[in-house]
């Protein structure tokens, strides 16, 4: 989402998350978590990638919302579906 809120400088408030209803450890951090990218607390912590099981998040250079969102949907799992 788009901001202007100090807290985020980069313009953009976003959690783009990858995961589990039901957190399944090691595969998933405790909240369900298996790869987000978040800056919920930009202001203090810039942007970070969460990516299960390690349960410290990693500090990430924020490339824009669309290249980031792009980054997000390449390293996750997508179904095949096959057409009969």
């Amino acid at each position: 989402m788009r901001t202007d809120r100090e807290a985020y400088p980069s313009g953009w408030a976003y959690k783009l998350h990858y995961g589990d209803t039901e957190p399944d450890l090691p595969r998933t951090l405790e909240d369900g978590t298996i790869r987000r990218y978040d800056n919920s607390h930009e202001d203090t912590k810039g942007h970070e990638l969460h990516v299960a099981p390690d349960p410290e998040p990693t500090n990430v250079t924020f490339p824009g919302m669309v290249e980031l969102w792009e980054r997000f949907w390449s390293e996750i799992p997508k179904l095949e579906f096959e057409v009969n």
